[in-house]
């Protein structure tokens, strides 16, 4: 790696409260030739905060195309460039892609500047298993293409994030609660880390009443989780399946039997149980 180059640093910042901020964040933000930031006027408000007197220039989803390569020309020239976003972690739901790979092609050294994103702090709070998790950021307009997305999730049985704003989140907990099973429990966390901060715990029904018996209840920005939970077997058993756990059954213990026909048949071990019983009735 050419040491005449300059480097590029992926900043993170505040999601709102500016003591979130790492004191490395802050030495780096101060330390490099020039800041790429989603909103100059935002961004503007947090440099102003902590005394930085770098130069911001815009970097946003309508200008990155052409921004890219003159920031990558910077740092060839052996300038050192941030990007930040709006708040939290670049390139999570925000700008910052092009650039990344960008330097990537030229062997220009990028260096990570870890600090709050909404969606892992959301997961840390959720009380939900986040061993595994899906994360989808915001949803796509179109009704169709979000529709179809929401079933895919609501059928996953994985935890998943999600993020929308205050004059959709009401919409979108109404299309969920079309596909997801009334039981399984989510988190919306709304305005977190700020004055109002606030976590809606319970059922889509629930938090839907919740948050309309608030006056305030869908303003700001809001994080969504959506629990775990054991997908429900379709009541779909083959004649195919029936002779493989009538083989299984025949010539093993009921207990390795329905272990290995559980691996075969990709079910539960209690779901095949369950048939198994019906069959001889």
């Amino acid at each position: 790696m050419d040491n005449n180059l300059g480097t590029l640093y992926v900043v993170s910042t505040p999601i709102g409260n500016l003591n979130d901020i790492t004191n490395r964040a802050i030495k780096i933000l101060n330390k490099v030739d020039i800041c790429a930031a989603e909103d100059t006027r935002k961004s503007s408000q947090l440099f102003n905060a902590l005394n930085i007197e770098t130069k911001l220039t815009s970097y946003h989803k309508f200008s990155e195309n052409t921004k890219t390569n003159v920031l990558i020309n910077k740092i060839l020239e052996g300038k050192d460039v941030a990007i930040i976003s709006d708040a939290g972690t670049p390139l999570i739901s925000d700008p910052g892609r092009y650039l990344v790979n960008a330097a990537i092609e030229k062997g220009i050294k990028i260096v990570p500047i870890p600090g709050v994103t909404s969606a892992i702090t959301a997961l840390s709070i959720s009380g939900f298993n986040i061993d595994k998790f899906h994360y989808f950021g915001f949803l796509p307009r179109r009704k169709n293409e979000r529709l179809a997305l929401i079933k895919e999730i609501c059928a996953s049985g994985i935890t998943s994030v999600i993020f929308e704003s205050g004059k959709r989140i009401g919409n979108l907990l109404n299309e969920i609660s079309q596909e997801l099973p009334s039981e399984v429990q989510i988190l919306v966390a709304r305005e977190m880390t700020k004055i109002y901060e606030t976590f809606y715990r319970g059922t889509v029904v629930q938090i839907l009443e919740q948050l309309n018996s608030t006056h305030y209840g869908t303003k700001g920005e809001f994080v969504l989780v959506i629990s775990d939970f054991e997908k429900l077997q379709e009541d779909e058993f083959s004649e195919e399946d029936n002779r493989i756990m009538d083989l299984l059954w025949d010539s093993l213990p009921q207990k390795e039997a329905l272990s290995l026909g559980s691996k075969i048949l990709n079910k539960k071990r209690n779901y095949l149980y369950k048939k198994k019983i019906e069959s001889k009735k």
